[in-house]
């Protein structure tokens, strides 16, 4: 029996501190992002209605530090603190050009510590 945690990422992740729009059943809400890797990104909830059922996928859009482009994915909810607000999500469809502004981000970012 093997005594490690195995981590399911396979990309570094960055501190980040973004406004992000999350968009759930055609409703824009207002979350905080605090870290991104290639593969996702770590939302804390600011302001949204408790809802019975939250969806699992949801489309994002946002800017990262220092870039002009709105970066526009559609994300799958991986980890969800409830009582802390904080959500896992792994990007499930993320344009060319989105995909290449993060990883021109990650790579500036390079030695500036991961989380």
């Amino acid at each position: 029996m093997r005594s490690e945690k195995r981590d399911r990422r396979i990309s570094d992740r960055k501190k980040i501190d973004v406004l992000v729009n999350k968009f759930m059943n055609g409703y824009p809400y207002l979350c905080k992002a605090t870290d991104i890797s290639r593969t996702g990104i770590r939302l804390a909830k600011m302001s949204e209605p408790a809802l019975k059922s939250a969806p699992k996928y949801m489309g994002l859009q946002f800017q990262l530090p220092g870039s002009v482009s709105i970066i526009t994915a559609s994300g799958e909810i991986v980890f969800d603190d409830h009582r802390g607000g904080e959500l896992g999500v792994r990007f499930t469809g993320l344009p060319e050009a989105s995909a290449a502004d993060i990883d021109r981000f990650l790579a500036a970012q390079h030695g500036r510590g991961n989380c």
